[in-house]
């Protein structure tokens, strides 16, 4: 793993500097990740309990699970047990991602089935792909504030968690200057998610990935392992615990 750089650095202007190594560089690095398809098995289940809590498990590939083998082994499965374990409670759990969506797409294409039942919890995967396509701080901003609306409004009561974009400068998958600069962004959309999170009912904008964790990467070196998935997933439930009073 790459050592620890300084956030905060960059913007899109040394994208643009960059862009004729950047964009070449991109197609080659991302033409020899292996591709990885998104988890296997149902996209929805329930765990037994009293009191069920209805969780929603919603965004990119993240979401859908690449990385994993089955359902069972990716973000929804290991949040479902987690919830049932910590709170005694069963768990009922859905489903609604695509590898690859941008937060623009997320909002137009795939929001409105993710609005047509209440939850209690919804676990928002978003900004990767948004980084990956050098798009703006301030439409991902928009974007988010809207699916946060929209969210909100199909249920009213629910938590939602919203993970940070991870240290993609960090990622061995990512060389050099492509991973210093996606780096540079991610950092300004987690600020964006930041300042559309803030004062909002029973939003919780957590860390980013514990990507520290041994095996925490899938073969790709770009998404979560079963075990990546269990330590994001037992890391942003500590994290807005520690906010709630569920």
């Amino acid at each position: 793993m790459k050592p620890i750089q300084p956030s905060g650095y960059g913007s899109r202007f040394i994208a643009i500097a960059f862009a004729p190594l950047l964009f070449p560089q991109s197609r080659v690095v991302l033409s020899h990740l292996p591709t990885l398809p998104e988890a296997t098995g149902l996209r929805y289940g329930k765990i037994a309990g009293p009191d069920p809590l209805r969780l929603l498990v919603f965004g990119d590939s993240t979401a859908a699970g690449v990385g994993a083998k089955t359902q069972h082994d990716a973000l929804a499965g290991v949040l479902s047990r987690e919830l049932h374990e910590r709170f005694g409670r069963g768990v009922t759990w859905q489903v609604h991602a695509r590898s690859g969506v941008t937060s623009g797409e997320l909002r137009s294409f795939f929001l409105p089935v993710a609005t047509t039942e209440h939850y209690d919890i919804i676990f928002l995967t978003i900004g990767v792909n948004d980084v990956m396509h050098l798009r703006r701080k301030r439409q991902f901003a928009h974007d988010l504030a809207q699916i946060l609306d929209e969210l909100r409004a199909a249920s009213p009561e629910a938590w939602i968690i919203v993970p940070g974009v991870p240290r993609m400068e960090r990622f061995d998958s990512l060389p050099d200057p492509l991973s210093s600069i996606l780096g540079a962004r991610a950092h300004r959309i987690n600020r964006g998610a930041r300042q559309v999170i803030e004062g909002r009912y029973k939003v919780v904008h957590t860390k980013p990935w514990p990507i520290g964790t041994p095996g925490f990467f899938a073969k790709d070196d770009f998404h979560p392992s079963a075990t990546g998935y269990a330590a994001w997933a037992r890391a942003a439930l500590d994290f807005w615990q520690k906010r709630s009073a569920l």
